[in-house]
């Protein structure tokens, strides 16, 4: 349910706007167990003070409350949905849930209902934000301006874990209740101020430079703790203050942190404009961050723009296709400091235990792995572009050809030496530059619009990315590996020179072996696991060295997608109008890695498509109890993730304004949608086009939690 309500108004020298909005949003999986409730106001007055004085302001509060289950890994509600036996009921005669047998370590499965049934999650946040600026004209042609914006955030969560027995020695049973409980605190400010003059000489010449800075800065602090034995074994009772139970030996219950980063940048930026047809700016930047250290701390960031109005000029005429006509290129530098903070200094924010007088002491460790060398990351753009108008300005083309350079690419997370301590209670691995990644890459957006009468108008829209994404450099080493397949396997993702950033590195198949002839004329399969049999995958030994390896391991696919593209369509009938937006993603793969090895598990429908003799399949290998090399990481659990989506679609009506005008209504829509319409895809899993965001492991399934189609009735009523 979405309900939107805004008041606005004003005069030639005031203007105001008050706005709220109520969303509540049931989740697909889980009932009331999944949920998302939102509540927003706005305010927002603009003002001339004077003829010299300007005055902007805006703010905004949001409440949010979010109820969510597991998901997107070895232990979420949709992975042991799709995994459940089927040949299990969910209940019992007793009407209880059923125990799910119990399978290998990392592998088990539990019951997804007593799993739902048993999960309790309750996330609230509140937070106000927003804008004051003023604009001040000094003296002719020069401007000051500043702006101050603010932010203030209060959350809270907490997660219970009732006791529960989901099978015999699952590792997801809870012998004990818990409660964890969370506070955080965040605030932000920025202020901008900045000077702007602008000149015109001569009537053809304009200027325009300015100069400022920025102040930024982000604080605040958080607080969690662990309660143990919650009374009734209740959600009605978990709160840490009703616990009784203590910690178990060695574990630290309760943890707490601070943080305080800050931004300060100097900019100046000139821009010369001669009769509108010459265009030219240059800016340049020093921007300095917390999140280096001492002698990294600052970075310098010019940039410059040009273009050419070419439909201007006196030999271009009077074109009736060609309206207008435009060159312009760039070429610029930006700088990245989006990583957690103080990656650079060693912290003790680990959990230690340690041996005093014969007793276990809980203490403090070294946490994230400091990285001294930390700088900033720059984004190096090169750009060549095209805007055009034809046919009286009804089409408009624009066309971009670009080459991104990410140079001293920041990648948290990467893993060290497990004798560094990385692996440790409250530790974690550290920031790097990992080295250079290149994207190069087409853009075309072309849009139509044109009215055919007053009754009747159109409107289409399309646009394209073409990209290649590249690794030219890595910082100290061959390659980085990241992500998780299966349980104990090596890291399915690399970032390595050549290859695509985060790409996937297992081994290739070519086929299934039909009869025992083709297992024993091929190379041992032994070294991965287990000798080979009629019906398993057969592997390509990439390296020439006779026997099949992980040394054979070798590029088979990447996340990136090769091209990417939208196409929307609007259209105007009378008092009927119909939008349609989609989105297409072409060249990206995924893994899936959401099927569990369990002999008792379910099988999706392509396992139906199997090798159960010579010549039956060639491409799903034998369902088999016994031991084999087919879960081992290959281009057979890689897959095309292509996809089309019809992202929204709506139809809408209004009322003759002839019929209402007498109420003191100005207009009036009925409308009823659909987003999230359908999706079309040769990928198996719910969402082809999620992702963890990771550079480096992303494009890998673990059950991802699907898109909702949302069905929208809707009625807008302007006064």
């Amino acid at each position: 349910i979405s309900h939107d309500l805004t008041f606005s108004g004003g005069s030639e020298k005031i203007s105001y706007s008050v706005s709220g909005s109520h969303l509540d949003q049931e989740g697909i999986v889980g009932g009331d167990k999944s949920g998302f409730l939102r509540n927003t106001a706005r305010v927002s007055l603009n003002a001339d003070v004077s003829e010299k004085l300007k005055l902007k302001s805006n703010v905004i509060y949001t409440y949010f409350n979010r109820r969510t289950l597991l998901e997107n890994g070895n232990a979420s509600v949709l992975l042991n949905a799709v995994n459940a036996p089927s040949v299990i009921a969910p209940y019992d005669t007793n009407g209880n849930h059923t125990l799910f047998p119990g399978g290998s370590l990392g592998n088990e499965m539990i019951n997804p209902l007593a799993q739902i049934e048993n999960t309790y999650n309750n996330y609230n946040f509140k937070q106000i934000s927003g804008n004051f600026g003023l604009d001040y004209k000094l003296f002719k042609d020069f401007v000051i301006s500043s702006n101050l914006g603010f932010k203030s955030a209060n959350s809270e969560s907490k997660s219970f874990f009732p006791v529960v027995e989901y099978g015999s020695g699952k590792v997801f049973n809870t012998p004990r209740s818990t409660v964890n409980q969370s506070a955080v605190n965040d605030n932000s400010y920025s202020f901008d101020l900045f000077g702007t003059y602008t000149k015109t000489i001569a009537d053809d010449h304009k200027i325009t430079a300015m100069v400022g800075n920025t102040v930024y800065k982000e604080y605040g602090n958080g607080l969690g703790a662990t309660g143990y034995d919650v009374p009734n074994n209740s959600w009605d009772f978990a709160d840490i203050a009703l616990t009784k139970g203590a910690p178990p030996v060695g574990v630290n219950p309760a943890s707490s942190y601070i943080y305080d980063e800050r931004r300060l940048s100097y900019f100046t930026r000139v821009q010369y404009d001669y009769k509108g047809k010459y265009l030219l700016s240059g800016m340049y930047r020093r921007d300095a961050s917390t999140k280096f250290g001492p002698s990294n701390k600052v970075g310098y960031f010019p940039s410059v723009t040009a273009g050419w109005l070419i439909s201007d000029e006196g030999f271009f005429g009077e074109s009736k296709i060609i309206n207008f006509l435009k060159l312009r290129g760039s070429y610029g530098i930006v700088g990245n400091d989006r990583i957690p903070n103080n990656g650079y200094i060693s912290q003790l924010s680990g959990e230690a235990t340690y041996l005093f007088d014969g007793a276990l002491v809980n203490g403090v460790a070294t946490g994230q792995i400091p990285n001294e060398k930390l700088k900033w990351e720059q984004a190096e753009k090169i750009d060549v572009g095209l805007d055009v108008n034809l046919l009286d300005n009804k089409i408009n083309i624009v066309a971009d050809y670009f080459i991104d350079t990410r140079k001293d690419l920041l990648v948290p997370g990467i893993p060290v030496s497990g004798t560094l301590g990385g692996a440790a209670p409250g530790a974690s691995n550290p920031t790097i530059n990992a080295g250079e990644v290149r994207n190069e890459g087409f853009e075309f957006a072309i849009n139509y619009k044109n009215k055919f009468s007053e009754n009747f108008s159109m409107s289409l829209g399309y646009n394209v990315t073409l990209l290649k994404n590249n690794v030219t450099y890595i910082n100290g080493t061959d390659f980085l590996a990241g992500g998780v397949f299966g349980i104990g396997q090596q890291a399915p993702s690399r970032m390595e020179v050549g290859h695509s950033i985060g790409y996937f590195y297992g081994l290739k198949t070519d086929g299934i072996f039909q009869n025992q002839a083709e297992v024993d004329a091929h190379p041992s399969q032994l070294a991965i696991g287990a000798n080979a049999s009629p019906g398993d995958l057969r592997y390509v030994d990439v390296n020439g060295d006779g026997e099949i390896g992980f040394d054979d391991r070798t590029d088979i696919g990447d996340p990136i997608p090769e091209a990417t593209m939208g196409f929307n369509v609007q259209l105007n009938y009378k008092g009927f109008d119909f939008s349609m937006y989609s989105f297409a993603s072409v060249g990206n793969d995924m893994v899936r890695n959401y099927e569990s090895i369990s002999d008792d598990a379910n099988r999706l429908t392509y396992v139906l498509d199997r090798w159960t003799g010579e010549g039956t399949s060639n491409t799903v290998p034998k369902v088999s109890t016994g031991g084999n090399t087919n879960r081992v990481f290959s281009d057979y659990f890689v897959e095309d993730a292509s996809y089309f989506r019809i992202q929204s679609a709506q139809l809408g009506y209004s009322i003759n304004p002839n019929f209402i005008q007498k109420s003191g209504i100005s207009k009036v829509r009925l409308y009823a949608g659909v987003n999230n319409l359908y999706t079309f895809t040769k990928y198996k899993g719910y969402d082809p086009g999620a992702s963890n965001g990771a550079p480096i492991g992303g494009g890998i399934d673990d059950g991802f939690y699907p898109i909702p189609r949302t069905y929208l009735l809707g009625l807008n009523i302007n006064f």
